[in-house]
């Protein structure tokens, strides 16, 4: 149980999300009193809009661990799709109790709902890889987003009336990675940055997942 305080100027953000991760147990989320996140194991990081849950002043946010008990959770256990470029990060620790720093997200105007990725392999050697990046908006305003791979960074204005940005990056000589064992020296990290929202990843290009791309 933790006790925090919120000012007006915090809650003037149109959207605030509670972050938790690092909780490899059976546990419900509570934000003053109601449940808003089950923590099942089926992903590294819970990601939920809290912000109709939230007052100004005192709040409080209890995580309660529990037996497992399917029908009482408040989500189906259906395994959200992940991405097969996408090296998963290993589990923080089984034991019970929260291993990382749940926060708030305050967003000022877009959300950043997901990242995705495809890698397009060029008759011939080399590659590109292309990002998506997925938003939700909220307010309008001057926004952009950075997205770093492979040494290189690329800012993305963002346009309010749309969902979606892309950018393409050339790679000419791609390194493969086992997707079995895979060598940290053979992954790609992949940063993307959006309105005070950070994803990070760890990107395993392979032969055998690939769009072959001929240009005509």
């Amino acid at each position: 149980m933790h006790d925090f305080e919120l000012t007006e100027q915090q809650l003037a953000n149109p959207a605030v999300d509670l972050v938790i991760g690092g909780v490899d147990y059976y546990a419900e989320v509570r934000i003053n009193g109601r449940a808003v996140i089950d923590c099942d194991g089926s992903e590294r990081t819970y990601r939920k809009e809290v912000r109709a849950h939230l007052q100004e002043g005192p709040n409080r946010i209890e995580i309660l661990f529990l037996e497992f008990d399917e029908d009482d959770l408040l989500v189906d256990m259906d395994k959200a799709p992940t991405c097969s470029l996408v090296q998963e990060k290993t589990r923080t620790d089984e034991r019970m109790g929260v291993w990382q720093m749940p926060y708030l997200q305050f967003i000022p105007h877009v959300r950043l709902e997901h990242v995705a990725m495809e890698q397009i392999w060029h008759h011939g050697g080399g590659c590109e890889f292309k990002v998506d990046l997925y938003y939700q908006t909220f307010r309008a305003g001057l926004v952009s987003a950075s997205v770093k791979f492979n040494g290189m960074t690329y800012f993305l204005p963002i346009d309010v009336r749309a969902k979606q940005a892309s950018a393409l990056f050339q790679i000419e000589a791609p390194k493969y990675a086992n997707p079995e064992a895979p060598n940290k020296d053979d992954l790609y990290n992949l940063v993307v940055e959006l309105d005070g929202q950070e994803q990070e990843f760890d990107v395993a290009l392979s032969e055998q997942l690939c769009v072959t791309h001929i240009a005509l």
